[in-house]
């Protein structure tokens, strides 16, 4: 039963907008499918990182130090204001609609973004605290498997979604405002998160 709701919880979480969601768009409509699935490979990746960080206790160890948390913010913060003011940098100076990044591999841009993702980090933390597993249970890695797994399979969804046939023209056509739109989305996230880790200073 608990299983069962941590997989829903889990789901509800990973659907939900937010960086990961938005650098798929991207990478799909900028690069096309197949570095969009490495991207959500990368993203799934960056789950395993954080569940297996939650379940031996070093996400609760960094989140109980602030200056390690507001590092994680800032650091967070200052990548996504990157990813999404570049699309904006890169229409200016070329006619590329490829944004110039500061990882070139997708694998790698999908698992730096959700391991600095705020959201996701504090997601783990919260459910994982309220499981309270053994860290050598057979549950254990269990669930060090599965989030991953559908992490990476429902991002794959999305960009093999976005970029299927039957969808392309309308796509295609709308391209550059789809990814203006989640450009401006990561950027946001990016600035929000900023301001508000610095609000908390005061």
């Amino acid at each position: 039963m608990i299983f069962f709701s941590a997989a829903i919880a889990h789901l509800l979480a990973v659907i939900s907008p937010g960086p990961d969601t938005a650098i798929i768009f991207r990478q799909s409509f900028a690069r096309g499918r197949a570095q969009g699935i490495l991207t959500a490979l990368g993203i799934g990746s960056g789950i395993f990182v954080h569940c297996f960080f939650a379940i031996s206790g070093i996400s609760l160890l960094i989140y109980s130090s602030e200056e390690a948390k507001f590092f994680i913010k800032c650091s967070g913060a200052l990548y996504l204001l990157f990813l999404g003011l570049s699309f904006f940098t890169s229409k200016k100076s070329s006619k590329s609609n490829e944004p110039k990044v500061l990882f070139k591999n997708s694998f790698v841009i999908g698992l730096v973004t959700n391991l600095l993702n705020i959201k996701a980090f504090l997601f783990t933390v919260s459910l994982f605290s309220f499981i309270n597993l053994d860290s050598n249970s057979l549950m254990s890695i269990i669930y060090l498997l599965y989030f991953p797994l559908i992490t990476a399979a429902w991002f794959s969804f999305v960009s093999y979604a976005l970029t299927h046939q039957s969808m392309g023209d309308i796509f295609n056509k709308h391209s550059d405002y789809i990814q203006f739109a989640s450009s401006g989305f990561i950027a946001g996230l990016g600035l929000i998160i900023l301001l508000q880790t610095v609000y908390e200073l005061f």
